[in-house]
């Protein structure tokens, strides 16, 4: 009798235990992981015909609202021509830095060019899942209070594990993800929507198993960060085709 249970306790329970093994990692609960960005545009009349065809349905879209109602929000639609249907967005994608500080159950999330140190930060608490935002000026900070912390919205989402293709970053072993995916907007997010034309994105990732967090400077796919952490990204911008953002990992150095 005692054999045939310890029978069952070998198949039944001993598999669960080690899947769980298996599965855990660990989290960062100190140090720092810095990212940064640069923009690449391999075909420029290709990329110059893509945004001009986002800026006609920006503008056609526009117009039917106007025609539609007069009340529109003129100061919506300037920062949304200024961040995402000009030219001079691309220049934000590049030497830019974006550098997490992990400290227990929070993170400094800081964004740089590498030119001065900015005065804006947020912070992140890991237990609550919430973001704050911190400016620090000659004689004050201000915060704002804290309000939920918030992935990419997307649908009809895949992702495409080639763990054969593997790459050491930084000391890391990792492997290779295709993830596509269309952007989902919220229903205020109507000019973007437009924009994107509801057309399929893909990003490359670079990702490691040896630990994990919800949480990362750059990425915000809540499916990717389930699984793994990425220490390479490759987007395909999702507004503008012939647009692709790299994000390399410049140094870690963490504790768990």
């Amino acid at each position: 009798m005692t054999r045939k249970l310890l029978l069952i306790y070998t198949c039944l329970v001993l598999p669960g235990i080690m899947c769980f093994a298996q599965q855990k990692r660990t989290n960062p609960i100190k140090g720092e992981i810095i990212f940064s960005s640069s923009a690449i545009i391999p075909d420029s009349a290709f990329f110059v015909k893509s945004l001009k065809e986002s800026q006609k349905r920006f503008f056609n879209r526009f117009i039917k609202k106007l025609d539609d109602s007069n009340n529109i929000d003129t100061a919506e639609m300037l920062f949304l021509m200024e961040n995402h249907i000009s030219p001079s967005m691309i220049t934000e994608t590049k030497d830019h830095y974006f550098l997490y500080k992990y400290k227990g159950n929070s993170i400094e999330s800081h964004q740089t060019d590498g030119k001065q140190k900015s005065n804006k930060f947020s912070i992140i608490d890991t237990q609550k899942s919430t973001i704050t935002d911190v400016e620090i000026f000659d004689n004050d900070t201000v915060a704002t209070d804290p309000i939920n912390f918030s992935y990419t919205g997307v649908k009809e989402e895949n992702i495409q594990e080639l763990r054969h293709e593997k790459r050491i970053i930084n000391g890391y072993e990792c492997f290779k993800v295709i993830y596509t995916y269309k952007l989902d907007f919220l229903e205020d997010d109507d000019y973007l929507k437009v924009i994107s034309n509801n057309e399929q994105s893909t990003a490359t990732y670079w990702v490691t198993e040896k630990f994990q967090s919800l949480f990362h400077p750059v990425c915000k796919e809540n499916s990717i960060l389930e699984k793994y952490y990425p220490l390479e990204i490759t987007y395909d911008n999702p507004l503008y085709k012939g647009l692709t953002v790299i994000y390399r990992l410049k140094s870690i150095n963490l504790s768990y």
